[in-house]
């Protein structure tokens, strides 16, 4: 039985994933992770692919990540194919790898020395904007070459899309600016009292379809946050946690998050069972502060 932790009262506690019995070089990966300190903000991103999608099929999530020490900027892009299809996991690592590549362009050209949120919100919303029109064309021209017949809409080409840009260079005890975008239910959270508090409002419907890119670019919605010393900022695919559901969930994860983790740690805690074991997970968390220097920060999980 596997030991990572269990948040749902599991129907098959006894359940593992069978080992893959293929062509070695036909293994897919099932973990990915990056992570590191820019500025005073310290950053863990991962996917993990869901228990009874191993080992034949490829993790939907994906994330990607930029930062520009010069100017003291971050920007993090999450995104979660809608589906199973190997078309699903095209668009959510273009959607994630296109946000990062849009926001660098607009970012570069005039960078802000001190950044304000009107203006990571231009750009923001123009890397989103990209994003729909590059999803867009890459649909058109696999349909144009025949790789894929159009059957009205973009067929299983679709993806939630998550991201943020925000100031690295955080003054001790202040604040800086940061700009949380959205486009269906891949979501934002901040680390309230122990626990997830979604960023944006309202619940996702979980009856209703999803919006996503390419084609719902109307659906974006953008918060404008003003985050303090000490404070953790989280993305994450509706795999992990919901809007308005998954209470047990995200008071786990913030007593997790509490402090920088591990790699290893931080990619157990996207790892955690959940009765729900077809939803791949994804995530990029932000420390803001120098939290390696907090007491217990060192215990890694800060789940003590």
């Amino acid at each position: 039985m596997s030991d990572f932790p269990a948040v749902d009262a599991m129907e098959t506690p006894w359940y593992e994933p069978p080992l893959f019995a293929g062509d070695a070089e036909a293994a897919l990966p099932l973990l990915a992770y990056d992570g590191g300190q820019t500025g005073a903000v310290t950053v863990r991103a991962g996917a993990v692919a869901a228990e009874t999608c191993r080992p034949r099929d490829n993790c939907n999530d994906a994330f990607a990540l930029w930062s520009d020490a010069v100017t003291g900027i971050c920007f993090l892009a999450v995104a979660d194919g809608v589906g199973r299809s190997e078309d699903a996991g095209r668009a959510a690592r273009a959607a994630a790898r296109v946000a990062v590549t849009a926001f660098r362009a607009e970012w570069r050209p005039a960078p802000d020395p001190d950044p304000s949120e009107v203006r990571l919100a231009e750009r923001v919303r123009g890397a989103v904007a990209d994003v729909a029109a590059t999803l867009d064309a890459q649909f058109r021209r696999r349909a144009k070459d025949g790789r894929r017949e159009r059957r009205g809409g973009y067929g299983d080409f679709r993806t939630t899309l998550v991201v943020a840009a925000l100031a690295t260079r955080v003054p001790p005890g202040g604040s800086v600016p940061a700009v949380v975008a959205r486009v269906g239910d891949s979501t934002a959270w901040r680390l309230r009292a122990g626990t997830l508090a979604p960023v944006f409002p309202g619940h996702a419907d979980e009856l209703a379809p999803t919006a996503a890119l390419p084609g719902n670019y109307a659906a974006l919605e953008l918060q404008a946050l003003s985050v303090g010393d000490g404070e953790v900022l989280a993305l994450t695919t509706d795999g992990l946690a919901r809007d308005g559901r998954d209470e047990h969930v995200r008071a786990f994860l913030g007593r997790f998050w509490a402090a920088p983790p591990t790699p290893l740690e931080f990619l157990g805690s996207l790892a955690v069972r959940r009765n729900d074991r077809n939803d791949d997970r994804a995530a990029a968390v932000v420390w803001f502060g120098h939290h390696e220097s907090w007491p217990g920060a060192s215990s890694g999980s800060g789940t003590g």
